[in-house]
């Protein structure tokens, strides 16, 4: 049993200092027959901490049954990682964000009767329905996980967890066997970007007490950004640059925790109809990682690897209302979807292979000694070089700007020495100064970056190719030319090994069981270094400096495998209503209320024969998309995503036999809207534009947002300055419901009826564009008579804006669907006896009807990874061997392009050797896969 504490420095296990690199991969987003890989992968990247959320939603899908199993086996996540001796932090939530569909929460949330003293349910705040569930999720997930923690003992019968085996490049300071298991820190909710001094006491605290209920007792985070104070928590931080700055604020802020930063951004997620986020680029990743050790502080990259949407778990973001998660979460992380390692991924190891194999040195910094230095944040700025100084010795950063071309500078050290420090283009680089070494062995300067010292024998320092470095150990003057080339500099100082590389050796080489290797592409599963392209000579050198040469041929890749015969199922007995799966239901219901918590639903309805004139539709807040069929055949897309109409054409006319398919794309993950529902949420209404005077405007204070939500994104509870309100006077027609329309109104407001507030606008957090049902028939305060309607803003309105042309008002003239008869069915997969034969040509054409493809194929081997490309589909779904790969999204109706992913991860571990393959796709348009193929690729699902 292990005891872990912190202060200012770091982190403590047993009095020794413990310091933390570590890399986020969700176990979800990743098969579980691939878990120990990409552990392997982080490994040997020099991490020596796993972090992971974990996912509410997906463990309890049905409230009260709990699913641990398959890819779900958090459990055994957490042991793997404990098998391959690295630490482990683990964030529960219960909101999580993470791009993951509702941010984690179950939907099935909604149909939780309120409480007699805390009223409806309402996420993410202190309101006792929701702890109440959130308790029996915490308990449930803790409980697999509770043995696993560094203080647990080891308990009768369980023998510690132990790596096992002597793990080649196994970080420094990984999980060696103390107490029951890795985790040494969890964390307490997350992204609670509010400051309600209230909720600090009703929810916060309340979370802590059922985490330390349920058996947590090694340190717990908060990632807040220090918007709301937990009292017993360590504030992390999350961010991609400016971090250098952040977290010396961080320091003075709470002066007696480590610096974290929880979420290193190494790049970012994949929206429909974007191109690929790849605004991070391995430079400047480098950089900032080295920015982050300059301001004294452990990171957690996030992500270092990010996996796949599988299913339907892709999320919505804010930002705009397309903002909908691709099913590739590359995230443009260091290690790729499909296991790829590209340069960033080789900057990640230099910088954490250094931090990791000498954090005992950075782990003794002193905090409060931060001397003052040109800002390392500022764009364009001369070099800044930040020293910081420990019982261990001392670390020289020498920081350059993004536009800095200096290649060379001298430092000049305490003790007088002026010392030459070759930077080449290098973007930054670190120099040790009297740093203790574990063997008791003293560094006393080095104008090269040391990378790592194996086993206290061999030093292993980079710098620019063909630069003169200069080294003294334990008073001895060393000078050394760096290599160019791909040929390794070997020196021996006394029983201790030196190894000198380049930046391109040290990109290409890697710790092995017994030493060191230059020229490859990372360990095989039997810890065999692999061959590596443009590398035909590997260097293997041993502990006492001896080489080894090994000539090497990366294996070509192999031949993609070929589409067998295809077969057809249509989707005819749900749009023409024949289907007996199809069973009554009341009228618009939202899929929360259906128990259709996920992906696709089908809604008929049969109508009296439209007339006359065709009126303007609206169905407020219904989405995302909205298939509409007459009699069988495609009439519109309505909804607010790509290729969908958000007010229906006049062309639309409601009446007859109308069936609609109702995709989900994914509900908000982050911001105000965390919670939405879906499908149809309201009837079809007739609606006829009502000319808005200009409003009102009074200047008065800011709104208090908190009288209606506990959490309200970026407010400050009593942060009250001068701001204005907007205001119309409002009279329904026939005491008929009004719908009110924001589409970008830049300034966050309470929106108010009669006085009394009602929902909020968040500009940001609503993806620019929401609609709120105005209903005299409703409980609220909107009346069949004259109505004050206001918009209670947070700060006046930019000079310039047309409110407008951000606000509109609808009168509904009619309930186009109120004589309807409707019924629902759920979405499923055909059986086996629906499909046909059928054989396809260029000339096919599309079916404008859902329908579903089926086909096989066979794999020789699974040494590469194997990426479907349905090219000249349109959007749909993907299905491997049964298992649902996620969303496809190649092109809309009208066969325009939507970006970024072209290529779909078919992964290893769910592919057939022996026997056949099947691949399902459900296309939504019918657009025939004449020209989809297999491909083989490790790079990545953004292709061409």
């Amino acid at each position: 049993m292990a005891k872990i504490s912190y202060d200012g420095q770091s982190f403590s296990l047993d009095g020794r200092r413990l310091w933390l690199v570590s890399g986020a991969m969700h176990y979800p987003r990743i098969p579980r027959g691939l878990w120990r890989d990409r552990i392997r992968a982080a490994k040997q990247a020099g991490l020596n901490c796993i972090e992971t959320y974990g996912f509410w939603n997906a463990h309890e899908k049905k409230t009260g049954q709990f699913d641990f199993t398959d890819n779900l086996d958090v459990r055994h996540f957490v042991e793997l990682i404990a098998d391959e001796g690295m630490y482990c932090i683990v964030r529960p939530g219960p909101y999580v964000c993470a791009e993951w569909d509702n941010g984690g929460l179950p939907v099935w949330l909604h149909r939780v009767k309120p409480d007699r003293r805390s009223g409806p349910m309402r996420l993410r705040e202190g309101n006792g329905p929701f702890l109440s569930a959130a308790s029996r999720y915490l308990s449930e997930f803790i409980g697999q996980l509770k043995d696993l923690q560094i203080t647990s003992p080891v308990g009768k019968g369980k023998p510690p967890l132990t790596p096992t085996t002597n793990a080649p490049g196994r970080a420094a300071g990984g999980f060696v066997g103390q107490g029951g298991g890795p985790i040494v820190m969890v964390q307490v909710e997350n992204e609670w970007f509010c400051q309600n001094p209230e909720q600090e006491s009703l929810y916060h605290q309340q979370l802590i007490r059922l985490l330390r209920e349920a058996g947590v007792d090694v340190p717990l985070n908060v990632c807040n950004q220090l918007w709301q104070e937990v009292d017993g928590t360590i504030h992390s931080w999350n961010a991609s640059d400016n971090l250098t700055t952040n977290l010396r604020q961080l320091t003075a802020v709470q002066p007696g925790a480590p610096r974290l930063v929880s979420e290193y951004w190494t790049g970012w997620f994949d929206q429909w109809g974007t191109e690929h986020a790849d605004k991070v680029g391995a430079h400047k990743h480098f950089a900032r990682m080295v920015g982050i050790l300059a301001a004294g502080a452990q990171y957690n990259l996030y992500m270092f690897h990010g996996g796949t949407n599988f299913g339907f778990t892709g999320g919505r973001t804010v930002g705009g209302p397309d903002s909908f998660m691709t099913t590739s979460y590359d995230y443009d992380a260091p290690l790729l979807e499909a296991g790829g390692r590209g340069e960033k991924y080789d900057a990640t190891k230099r910088v954490s292979t250094f931090a990791s194999q000498f954090g005992t040195l950075l782990a003794h910094l002193e905090p409060a000694r931060q001397p003052a230095v040109v800002d390392p944040d500022q764009a364009d700025r001369p070099l800044s070089v930040v020293h910081l100084v420990g019982s261990r010795g001392g670390v020289v950063f020498v920081l350059k700007s993004p536009k800095d071309r200096t290649r060379h500078t001298t430092l000049l050290l305490p003790n007088g020495l002026s010392l030459p420090v070759p930077l080449g283009d290098e973007p930054t680089t670190w120099l040790p100064l009297d740093a203790r070494l574990s063997n008791g062995v003293t560094l006393d300067y080095s104008n090269l970056s040391p990378l790592a010292f194996v086993d206290d024998r061999l030093l292993v320092v980079v710098g620019p190719a063909g630069s003169e470095g200069v080294l003294s150990i334990d008073g001895l003057h060393v000078d050394v030319k760096v290599p160019g080339g791909k040929t390794p500099a070997v020196e021996q100082i006394d029983q201790m090994t030196l190894l000198v590389l380049n930046s391109a050796m040290a990109d290409a080489s890697y710790a092995t069981l017994d030493g060191w290797v230059v020229g490859c592409d990372g360990l095989d599963t039997e810890n065999q270094p692999r061959p590596r392209k443009g590398w035909p000579t590997q260097f293997r050198i041993a502990l006492d400096g001896t080489v080894m040469k090994v000539k090497t041929q990366v294996t070509r890749k192999p031949t993609a495998p070929k589409f067998g015969s295809w077969s057809v199922a249509d989707t005819h007995p749900y749009l023409d209503g024949s289907t007996a799966s199809y069973k009554p239901i009341k009228g618009p219901m939202s899929f929360e209320k259906l128990g259709n918590d996920e992906g696709y639903g089908w809604v008929h309805l049969e109508l009296p024969k439209a007339s006359g004139a065709t009126p303007k539709v609206l169905s407020p807040g219904s989405g995302d998309r909205l298939h509409v069929y007459r009699d069988g055949k495609f009439d519109q897309l309505l909804g607010h995503s790509i290729g969908g109409n958000r007010m229906a054409p006049a062309s639309l006319r409601v009446g007859g036999k109308m069936t609609l398919l109702i995709d989900n794309l994914g509900r908000f993950n982050y911001g105000q809207r965390v919670g939405e529902q879906k499908g149809l949420l309201a009837p079809f209404y007739a609606v006829k534009p009502v000319k808005l005077p200009a409003p009102k405007r009074t200047g008065q204070p800011s709104p208090d947002p908190f009288t209606l939500r506990g959490y309200v994104q970026h407010q400050r509870h009593g942060d009250v300055r001068a701001a204005e309100g907007l205001s119309w006077t409002v009279k329904p027609a026939k005491r008929k419901p009004m719908i009110l329309e924001l589409d970008g109104l830049p300034v966050n407001a309470v929106l108010k009826v009669n006085g009394q507030p009602v929902d909020i606008w968040h500009h940001h957090d609503s993806a620019g564009f929401q609609r709120f049902l105005l209903d005299p028939a409703d409980d609220g305060p909107f009346t069949g008579g004259q109505n004050a309607v206001e918009l209670a803003l947070f700060e006046p309105l930019p000079t310039g804006v047309d409110v407008l042309k951000t606000v509109a008002l609808y009168q509904t003239t009619s309930d186009l669907t109120a004589k309807a008869k409707w019924s629902f069915s759920p979405w499923r997969l055909p059986d086996a006896e629906e499909f046909t034969d059928a054989s396809f040509t260029a000339k096919n054409k599309p079916s404008d009807q859902p329908t579903w493809y089926r086909t096989t194929f066979s794999v020789a081997s699974t040494r590469c990874p194997l990426f479907a490309f349905p090219k000249g589909m349109s959007k749909g779904q993907l299905f491997l061997n049964g298992r649902n790969l996620g969303r496809y999204f190649i092109q809309t109706r009208q066969k325009k392009t939507v970006p970024p992913q072209t290529h779909y991860y078919l992964p290893e571990p769910w592919l057939n050797v022996e026997g056949d393959n099947e691949l399902l796709f459900f296309d939504e348009h019918g657009f025939p896969p004449t020209q989809a193929k297999l491909v083989y690729n490790e790079h990545g699902p953004y292709q061409s």
